[in-house]
């Protein structure tokens, strides 16, 4: 049985293949896609809030998304793996 953060996971994974983000990106993706707030992410990720915010503002662009929920709507709307 798959868990919710493996399906997250899975979709994040999808959208940063589909939109060209880079492994950082990704990583902050998948943070943000579970409710991690950006000063929480540089936390883990060791990375500072600025950094964070830089990444952020590069997954809308690349994302085409305009909000935080807009991605959040982006990333439920990503199938949970590529099609062959």
């Amino acid at each position: 049985m798959m868990r919710a953060t493996d399906t997250v996971d899975a979709r994040c994974c999808v959208l940063a293949g589909a939109c060209g983000l880079t492994p950082r990106e990704f990583d902050v993706l998948r943070l943000l896609a579970r409710g991690r707030s950006r000063a929480r992410i540089g936390s883990e990720l060791g990375i500072a809030e600025d950094t964070v915010k830089t990444h952020v503002k590069h997954i809308y662009r690349k994302t085409g998304a305009a909000s935080k929920q807009h991605l959040l709507d982006r990333l439920e709307a990503a199938p949970q793996t590529l099609s062959a």
